[in-house]
């Protein structure tokens, strides 16, 4: 786990060190930040919040999983394309994934769905500060 200049040096000092008369592969990842859990929390307490809003200001009824495919198909742009049966049926598939989105991308989605339902659905999102700080990593008035 590389953290500081230390870890990098002690990294250089043992790839200098490495027997060279065997091939090696070096991959190095970014390690995944927790605020995706975060925002993961988040998400899905507001997909609640959503269906519940709906169900009981416009007796519309769908699972919080329903409303975070249509809120994402709505929101975030995806490739659509067609596919025909060989019935010669056609549909239209795709859309976005959220568990795909990196950090930025989830920040920015989430951004979206939190305009969205104030201006659109008349629904303020709850904004705990424990997630938000987590996901912003300072305080941010709501």
């Amino acid at each position: 786990m590389l953290r500081s200049d230390i870890d990098r040096q002690r990294l250089i000092g043992f790839l200098q060190g490495l027997d060279l008369s065997k091939p090696r592969k070096v991959a190095i990842t970014e390690v995944r930040s927790k605020r995706s859990e975060a925002q993961n929390r988040l998400l899905w307490l507001w997909n609640g919040e959503i269906q519940k809003h709906l169900r009981e200001s416009f007796g519309q009824i769908a699972t919080a999983e329903e409303w975070h495919e249509i809120m994402v198909s709505k929101l975030w742009p995806a490739e659509v394309r067609p596919v025909e049966l060989p019935d010669g049926t056609r549909y239209r598939v795709g859309r976005a994934k959220t568990r795909g989105f990196t950090i930025a991308e989830m920040t920015t989605y989430l951004e979206l769905l939190d305009g969205y339902c104030a201006e659109h659905l008349g629904l303020l999102l709850p904004h705990p500060e424990d997630l938000m700080y987590a996901i912003y990593g300072e305080r941010r008035v709501a």
